[in-house]
């Protein structure tokens, strides 16, 4: 029995508070199980700015039609964060502007496709036949509770991401993609130009497999299993950073695990930096064990080797 259904209009901002939490708590669910430390209440205050590029205060507070005490306390945060960086006016210091730091525009970036799945289950959970407001926001009640906005975000993301195999129109987004990577991270040693300059005579031909993931038809992920004497190395793992933190790596790493299993193989290995925790920490959700490391690795910023058994 809900006794905030029997009170009807009576308790029409409680339900709507309500509501509000639960959606509220389901975003902030979907963007720590992606890694990214957002809170969803600075989504209006921080599109905003991402918007108008450049901003004061006053602005956002007249177009969210927010007090512009309340607006300072969510800028305040999101300093903290350093997602933001202040520009004071060159002509009077009293004043001063808002706009995205380096780390807000990486933020803005990797929200954006959440953002997109978020809002299209928002409109499917809220969408319903005409009918009266207290009916509408009964339905919007159910679908929540029924299938929270949590759980339908997550599936979507899954389901727009499918993995395709190798094919000779796929070397460039194999070279980019890695490149990319090791430049972010580390360097592009000359074992990597050489392999991703030729990955099909150093891999494909030689006995291996690289697979890429593929989001709403754009290739934004690849993974490799290259051959080394009778085992294979998971290597040339890189996701695209616009996509990096929609669990892409994930289902490559999955896909890796799957299709070696399938195959009959006793076991994989991969090598890898400690300072990539969230790397690590997934390698070993899924069941990787750290192994000795050989003195002759053929990767210079190898720290760490680990292997899976099945």
């Amino acid at each position: 029995m809900d006794k905030l259904h029997q009170f009807k209009e009576l308790a029409f901002g409680s339900r709507l508070k309500r509501l509000s939490d639960t959606l509220m708590k389901d975003a902030k669910k979907v963007y720590k199980q992606l890694y990214i430390d957002f809170e969803p209440t600075l989504m209006p205050v921080f599109k905003t700015i991402a918007d108008e590029n450049e901003v004061s205060i006053g602005e956002i507070a007249t177009f969210l039609d927010i007090s512009q005490p309340a607006i300072t306390q969510f800028i305040n945060t999101l300093q903290k964060k350093k997602l933001l960086k202040i520009i004071p006016d060159k002509n009077d210091k009293r004043k001063k502007t808002v706009a995205l730091s380096k780390k807000g525009l990486e933020t803005f970036e990797k929200l954006q496709p959440i953002w997109t799945v978020i809002e299209a289950q928002l409109i499917a959970i809220t969408t319903t036949k005409p009918t009266s407001f207290m009916n509408h926001l009964l339905e919007t009640e159910k679908k929540q509770k029924q299938t929270p906005l949590y759980q339908r975000v997550m599936t979507q993301l899954k389901e727009n991401v499918t993995i395709e195999n190798y094919t000779p129109k796929h070397a460039p987004h194999f070279y980019e993609l890695n490149v990319e990577w090791l430049e972010k991270f580390f360097y592009v040693e000359p074992y990597d130009k050489k392999v991703l300059s030729n990955p099909k005579e150093f891999i494909i031909d030689k006995g291996g497999y690289i697979f890429f993931a593929k989001y709403n038809n754009e290739i934004v992920g690849t993974v490799a299993l290259m051959k080394q004497g009778t085992m294979y190395e998971l290597t040339k793992m890189a996701v695209s950073p616009k996509f990096q933190g929609l669990k892409i790596g994930q289902q490559l790493m999955d896909h890796c695990v799957s299709f070696s299993k399938k195959n009959g193989w006793k076991s994989i290995m991969l090598y890898s930096h400690r300072k990539l925790v969230p790397a690590i920490t997934m390698y070993k959700k899924v069941g990787f064990t750290e192994v000795e490391l050989e003195k002759d690795c053929h990767y210079e910023r190898s720290d760490i080797k680990m292997e899976l058994h099945f």
